[in-house]
C-alpha cells in the first residue's frame, strides 16, 4: 500500500508572535488584525497587516515586528508568495525561519532545506527545528530529522512538544516500526489515524477499521487528519480485497471533496481500485468530467482564488490518472495527448515529474526520440534522476539531441563491452562521429585507428556505411554544418579521392550547398559541383531529389525568381509524392510573392496550406496567403485574410503572434480603428507575447486609442491611462520610455493639456541625460519628443523656454542635430533674446541685396496662428 503523506507536514510550525510594543497595541487596526489571526482568518489579519505597513509613522523595531506578524498570517494562509515578497521587503524576526516555511508551503523542500541549513545555523529555534525535521522527514531522511527533534521531545512547550512526538511515531510508521503508534491509548484523532495506520500494518485491517470508526467521536484532528482516515479505510478494503468498495469509496471522496492537501495519495489508491476490477474495465465519467470541470464540489458561481487553485490541481491529476489507464490500454496516442496537454497547462503540478516519465516512455515507445529526449532533460532537471537506457541506444537518443560528451561516453562504453566485431565497429563509428562534433579531435584520431583495424579484421569494405571513407566524409559534412572553414577542404579531398564511393554525389550537394552559403554566393562553382554530382553513378532517388532542390535554391539565391518557379514545376511533375514537395511549393510560392504576383503566390499558399497541413510549412503557408490576399487590394481579399490571421490566431501556434498583430494593422489600415484595438486587446491577452512585443502592442493600442480620441474624448482618458502604467515600469529601455513619452505627451495636447504634455516631453529629455540614445531609432523618437515640446512652447509664446529646448535637442549627436541647432537661432533671433553679443548670422545681405525668394517665417516675429506643430 502507498504510504500517506506526512500528515504534520501541512501543520505549521508556527507559535503566537509575542512582545509587540505599545505602539502597536495601542493601535485598533493591528488589535483587530491580532483578532482576526486569533479567530482564524490569517488572510483577514494579513492585509489589515498589510494595510498598517505602508502607513509612515512607526519606529524601526514596530515595522520589524509588524511585518514579522504580517508574514505569520500569510504563512497561516498558505500564502507563499506574500510572505516571500515581505522577507524581500522588510526586515523579518528569524527571516530565514519565515523564508523556509514560505518555499516549503510552495512545494520546493530542497530550497527550504538550504534556507534554513545555510542562513540558520545552529543553535536553531525550536520553531526551526520542527520546520526542518518536517522538511527532512518528507524528503524521506528520516535520520537527520530525528536528530532535529531529539531535543523538542522534551521541551516544555507542551504544543511543541506533541508536534514533535506525532512526527516521530510517523517516522516509525513509514520505517516499520508501529511500537510507538500502539503504545497507550489514542488521545486525539491524530493518534488515532497513527495507531490505525499501525495496525494496518500488522495485518489486523478489522482493527483498524474499528478504530477508524470511532474517530469522529474523538477530539477534533483537522481536515487533513479526518481525510487521511478516509484513505485509510481505502486501504484497508483494498488489503481485504474489496476492490469495487475502494473504488465507490474513493469515487465519492474525490467527488464531495472541496480542496485537500491528499490528492495525489486518493488518485494513486484509485489507480490501484481501478486497476483491480474486473475486466472489461470502462474509464469512469466522473472522472472524465473532473478533467474539464473539476469534482461536484467544486461546482461554485463564484470560485474564490484558493478553490481555483484546487480545482486545477485535481484536474491536473484526473488527466494524470485517465492518461495511465489508457497506456494500460496501449492506447498510446490518447494517453499522450492528455499527458502533453497536462504539462502545457500544469505548470507546477504534483505529478508533473510522473507526467513527463510517462509521456517520455510513450514517445521512445514510438519513435519520437526528439520529443522523448526532450522529456528526458526536463524529467532530469525537475527530479534529478537518470535515464534508463542501454548504452548505444541512450547514446542515439542523446546524439539526436544534441549532447555530444555524454553520447560519446555511452557509445565508448558501449564498444569496450561490445561482443561481437559488428557491433564494436558500430559504437566506435558513433563514437568517432560525435568527437567530431564534442571538438575532441585527439580520441577523434584514436577511435579513427580502432576502427580501421575492427573494419581490416571483420568483412567491412570502403563503402560500406561504417567505413573510414564514409566517417571522413561524415566529419567533412559536420563542420559544413558548423560552418567550420575546414569543411570546403575535406568535401573536396573526399570527392577526388572517393569518386565511386555510393556518396559521392552526397559530399557533391553539401559542397554545392556550402557555396550557395558563401558571402557572396558562388552560384558557378555550385552549379559545377552539382553537374558532377548528377553525373554521379547509381544515384538513388534520394540523392536525385536532393540534386533537383539544390539546383532550385541555386537559382533562387541567383535571383532568378522566374527560373525558381520553372524548375520547381519541373520537380513537381517528377516527384508528386517526394518528401520535398512542401518545400518546394513554399519556394515557388515565395517566388510568386517576391514577383508581387500575388494572386498566383495566395494560390499556392493556399494548396499547401490545405493539402499538407501537418508539415512545418501549413502554418507559414497560411500566414503568406493571408498575406498575399490582403495585398491583391480587393475587398474579398482584405476579408479572406482577416480570417486566415483568426484562424491562424485561434490555434495558438508559433505564428498566433504574428497574425493577431497583422489582423490590427490591417484593420488601422482600413480606417477600422475599434476592430483593430480589439485586435490589439487580444494579442495583449496571449500568454505567449513576449516583453518586447508586449511593449510595442501597447504602444500601438495607445496610437489606435489617440486616434479614436479625435471622436471619442473618453478613449484619450484610456490612452492616458495605458501610457502612464507603461511608463511605470523602471526597467524599460529610452527607446520605450520616448515612444510612450511622445504618444503620452499627444494624447495630453489633444485633451487640452499641453502643460501635461510639455511635463512629459521635459521628462524624455531628461531621461536621454541618464541614458543618452543608443541607435537611430531612439534617436527618431528623443527628436519626435523634443521638437513636439519646442512646438508647445511656441504655441504658448514661451520663447526663451523654447529656445533652450531647442538648444537641448542639439545637444544630441543625430540627424535632426542641425535642424534644433537652426531652430533655436531662428527662434533667438525672431525674439531678441540673446544674452550677450548678437551672433553673426549664417548670411550677411548687403545694402539693396536682393533676398531669394525663398520663404521665411521671420519676417513676421510675431507667431502665427493655428501654426501646424511637427512631431
Amino acid at each position: 500500500m502507498p504510504k500517506p503523506r506526512s500528515l504534520f507536514f501541512a501543520v505549521l510550525a508556527l507559535f503566537p508572535t509575542v512582545g509587540f510594543s505599545a505602539g502597536l497595541d495601542d493601535t485598533s487596526e493591528f488589535v483587530a488584525a491580532r483578532q482576526a489571526l486569533s479567530d482564524g482568518l490569517p488572510g483577514v489579519a494579513g492585509v489589515k497587516a498589510e494595510r498598517l505597513l505602508k502607513q509612515k509613522n512607526w519606529t524601526r523595531v514596530e515595522l520589524r515586528q509588524l511585518a514579522t506578524f504580517a508574514a505569520e498570517a500569510w504563512a497561516r494562509a498558505e500564502d507563499a508568495g506574500r510572505v516571500l515578497q515581505l522577507a524581500e521587503a522588510h526586515d523579518l524576526d528569524d527571516e530565514a525561519f519565515w523564508r523556509a516555511q514560505a518555499l516549503a508551503i510552495k512545494g520546493d523542500l530542497a530550497a527550504a532545506r538550504k534556507v534554513i541549513t545555510q542562513e540558520n545555523p545552529s543553535p536553531r529555534q525550536p520553531r526551526a527545528r520542527l520546520l526542518l525535521a518536517q522538511i527532512l522527514a518528507a524528503l524521506g531522511d528520516n535520520t537527520a530529522a530525528r536528530e532535529e527533534i531529539g531535543p523538542l521531545l522534551a521541551s516544555v512547550d507542551e504544543p511543541l512538544r506533541e508536534q514533535a512526538a506525532r512526527l516521530q511515531t510517523e517516522m516509525d510508521l513509514s520505517d516499520g516500526k508501529p511500537g510507538a503508534a500502539l503504545a497507550g491509548e489514542p488521545q486525539n484523532a491524530a493518534s488515532s489515524y497513527l495507531r490505525a495506520r499501525a495496525l494496518l500494518q500488522q495485518g489486523q485491517s478489522a482493527a483498524a477499521k474499528q478504530l477508524l470508526d470511532t474517530m469522529p467521536a474523538s477530539a477534533a484532528g483537522g481536515e487533513r487528519v479526518r481525510h487521511a482516515a478516509i484513505l485509510l479505510q481505502a486501504e484497508i478494503l483494498l488489503q481485504q480485497r474489496q476492490f469495487a468498495e475502494a473504488h465507490e469509496h474513493l469515487m465519492k471522496f474525490l467527488d464531495t471533496t472541496l480542496e485537500t492537501g491528499l490528492w495525489t495519495e486518493a488518485f494513486d489508491l484509485l489507480d490501484q481500485a481501478h486497476q483491480r476490477l474486473q475486466e472489461p474495465r470502462e474509464l469512469p465519467e466522473a472522472v472524465l468530467r473532473w478533467i474539464s470541470t473539476g469534482n461536484t464540489a467544486q461546482q461554485q458561481p463564484e470560485p474564490s482564488l484558493a478553490l481555483v487553485k484546487a480545482t486545477s490541481e485535481l484536474r491536473g491529476h484526473a488527466l494524470f490518472i485517465v492518461a495511465k489507464w489508457l497506456a494500460a490500454e496501449k492506447r498510446d496516442m490518447e494517453a499522450v495527448s492528455l499527458l502533453e496537454a497536462m504539462l502545457q497547462i500544469q505548470e507546477g503540478h504534483p505529478r508533473r515529474a510522473d507526467a513527463m516519465r510517462l509521456a517520455m516512455e510513450l514517445h521512445a515507445e514510438h519513435g519520437a526520440d526528439e520529443r522523448a529526449l526532450a522529456l528526458a532533460d526536463a524529467w532530469r532537471q525537475l527530479s534529478g534522476g537518470a535515464s534508463a537506457a542501454i548504452d548505444f541506444s541512450a547514446g542515439g537518443l542523446l546524439f539526436r539531441r544534441g549532447d555530444h560528451r555524454q553520447a560519446l561516453q555511452l557509445f565508448q562504453n558501449a564498444a569496450n563491452i561490445a561482443t561481437t566485431l559488428t557491433d564494436r565497429r558500430r559504437a566506435l563509428f558513433n563514437a568517432a562521429v560525435t568527437a567530431v562534433l564534442a571538438g575532441d579531435f585527439t580520441l577523434y584520431q584514436s577511435l579513427l585507428g580502432q576502427l580501421a583495424v575492427v573494419a581490416s579484421s571483420a568483412t567491412a569494405g570502403q563503402g560500406t556505411d561504417d567505413s573510414v571513407a564514409t566517417l571522413e566524409l561524415e566529419k567533412a559534412l559536420f563542420a559544413a554544418a558548423k560552418h567550420q572553414p575546414e569543411a570546403e577542404t575535406g568535401l573536396r579531398a573526399f570527392i577526388r579521392a572517393h569518386p565511386e564511393h555510393p556518396r559521392f554525389a552526397d559530399a557533391c550537394i553539401a559542397l554545392a550547398e556550402w557555396l550557395l552559403m558563401a558571402v557572396p554566393p558562388r552560384v558557378q562553382d555550385a552549379r559545377t559541383t552539382l553537374d558532377a554530382a548528377t553525373a554521379a553513378p547509381a544515384l538513388s532517388q534520394s540523392q536525385t531529389q536532393r540534386i533537383d532542390l539544390t539546383r532550385l535554391w541555386l537559382h533562387d539565391v541567383a535571383g532568378d525568381l522566374k527560373a525558381v518557379i520553372t524548375a520547381g514545376a519541373v520537380f513537381l511533375k517528377a516527384w508528386p509524392k517526394g518528401p520535398f514537395v512542401p518545400e518546394v511549393r513554399m519556394k515557388i510560392a515565395g517566388a510568386h510573392y517576391r514577383l508581387e504576383d500575388f494572386a498566383s503566390a495566395r494560390t499556392e499558399f493556399e494548396i499547401i496550406a490545405r493539402d499538407y497541413p501537418d508539415t512545418p510549412h501549413a502554418d507559414t503557408a497560411l500566414y503568406f496567403a493571408a498575406m498575399s490576399a490582403s495585398s491583391v487590394m480587393s475587398a474579398e481579399g482584405r476579408v479572406r485574410a482577416l480570417a486566415t490571421w483568426e484562424e491562424l490566431a485561434q490555434k495558438g501556434g508559433p505564428l498566433a503572434v504574428a497574425a493577431r498583430r497583422q489582423q490590427a494593422l490591417s484593420e488601422r489600415a482600413q480606417g477600422r480603428l475599434t476592430e483593430a484595438l480589439a485586435a490589439l486587446d487580444k494579442l495583449l491577452a496571449l500568454k505567449n507575447l513576449d516583453a518586447e512585443q508586449r511593449r510595442m502592442t501597447s504602444c500601438e493600442k495607445a496610437e489606435v486609442l489617440l486616434l479614436l480620441g479625435k471622436t471619442e474624448p473618453a478613449r484619450l482618458d484610456a490612452a492616458i491611462s495605458l501610457l502612464d502604467a507603461f511608463l511605470a515600469d523602471n526597467s524599460l529601455s529610452f527607446f520605450w520610455k520616448a515612444r510612450a513619452g511622445f504618444t503620452l505627451a499627444t494624447a495630453h495636447h489633444d485633451a487640452k493639456r499641453d502643460t501635461e504634455a510639455l511635463e512629459v516631453c521635459y521628462n524624455v529629455l531628461r531621461t536621454a541625460d541618464i541614458t543618452p540614445p543608443a541607435s537611430p531609432a531612439d534617436y527618431v523618437w528623443f527628436a519626435k519628443a523634443g521638437f513636439f515640446g519646442i512646438d508647445l512652447l511656441e504655441a504658448a509664446r514661451q520663447w526663451e523656454p523654447a529656445a533652450r529646448l531647442a538648444e537641448q535637442v542639439a545637444q544630441r549627436r543625430g540627424d535632426r542635430e542641425q535642424e534644433a541647432r537652426e531652430r533655436a537661432t531662428k527662434i533667438r533671433l525672431e525674439h531678441f533674446l540673446w544674452d550677450g553679443p548678437t551672433p553673426t548670422p549664417p548670411k550677411v545681405l548687403k545694402f539693396n541685396e536682393k533676398i531669394e525668394e525663398k520663404p521665411d517665417e521671420s519676417e513676421n516675429p510675431s507667431p502665427k496662428k493655428g501654426k501646424k506643430m511637427t512631431r
